[in-house]
């Protein structure tokens, strides 16, 4: 039975509550950071995909006390992760646009920890990142180029937001893992899910020197990336008091409809040890959350459904009925199992 810790957070609580929900939920799903020992390095993992603030992007709130608690404890952290390609550009040639520490910057995830991120592009294309391979690894024929950020810490932990996708559906947990990939292993398993010509003709225009064939594992591909992380990974922590419930991050450049963003009555802080029982419980608040979204946002999702034609529509399925849910239970990641503990 995998333990999905939860705290409940009331819109009117204050940020000092609000705080001490995500250092609760911090130490009880870590047994009080047992795993720690004085002056290893932590690797926090944001979703910072663009310069945008949360929702859109991993609560300030988050970062903050997590840093905070694990500093507190003699820990050294290092925040870390390379935005989404519409923000960032990193081929062969160099970073020939953007860069993520601006973006760690301007989303307001910052903060005084400024200097503790690492934008993984700046580390070079050869240099930064080193080739991982794999029995584990089912769906990546040449395995994948990953930051050797890995490589240097410790532990590492999650810190994703609670979004819809235009292309994967949902982005949460798993979804996460993707900024920690080279450009050319992003595009790879980019091209094999919705959208993927579209995606195989931008690898063109940025000259990655791999031919890219759609083999239909999107979701498997984005599963695996976790066999990377997984021996130094120790929880993925949500902090959710707003959500993206409609086309999620970037949707709104790309398709010119915003994102619906609900600001739930009471939110929640959750973490687990186990991603897959983690992502459960974000894809069931999710679904809550969507179901009360007006028709004039429901009917923009709905084609936005339609113009995909391989997610599904929140509240129209089963939750372990999920793209992500269900491959990861056919890789043998986890189990249906879940057991929600309230503090």
């Amino acid at each position: 039975m995998s333990k999905v810790y939860i705290s409940k957070i009331k819109k009117d609580l204050s940020i000092k509550d609000k705080e001490e929900a995500v250092r609760k939920v911090l130490l009880e799903s870590t047994q009080n950071l047992k795993w720690l020992t004085n002056g290893q390095t932590v690797l926090l993992k944001p979703a910072l995909n663009s310069p945008d603030p949360y929702p859109a992007t991993t609560s300030p709130v988050s970062v903050r006390v997590v840093t905070q608690v694990l500093e507190e404890r003699g820990a050294k952290v290092i925040i870390g992760d390379q935005s989404g390609i519409g923000h960032v550009v990193h081929d062969s040639r160099g970073v020939g646009k953007g860069n993520s520490q601006d973006n760690f910057v301007k989303s307001g995830m910052a903060g005084e920890y400024k200097d503790r991120f690492i934008a993984f592009e700046q580390r070079g294309w050869e240099e930064g990142f080193f080739h991982y391979q794999s029995d584990k690894l089912k769906h990546w024929d040449d395995g994948f180029f990953v930051t050797n950020t890995i490589k240097e810490v410790d532990h590492i932990i999650g810190l994703p937001r609670v979004s819809t996708h235009s292309q994967a559906g949902v982005t949460l947990g798993y979804k996460n893992w993707v900024g920690i990939l080279r450009e050319d292993s992003r595009m790879e398993f980019h091209a094999d899910g919705p959208f993927g010509t579209a995606m195989m003709a931008l690898a063109r225009n940025l000259k990655l020197d791999k031919k890219f064939q759609n083999q239909g594992a999107f979701w498997e591909k984005i599963i695996e990336i976790s066999h990377v992380i997984e021996d130094k990974h120790r929880i993925n922590l949500f902090y959710a008091d707003k959500v993206q419930a409609t086309m999620g991050p970037d949707a709104h450049r790309s398709t010119g409809m915003k994102a619906k963003v609900v600001e739930p009555e009471e939110g929640i802080v959750f973490a687990s040890t186990n991603q897959l029982a983690a992502e459960y419980v974000a894809i069931e608040f999710l679904t809550q959350l969507y179901k009360g979204v007006g028709m004039a946002d429901k009917l923009k999702q709905k084609a936005l459904v339609r113009m995909n034609g391989q997610m599904k529509e929140l509240g129209t399925y089963d939750i372990w009925d999920n793209n992500f849910l269900k491959a990861a239970l056919k890789l043998g990641m986890g189990d249906k199992e879940v057991e929600k503990v309230y503090l």
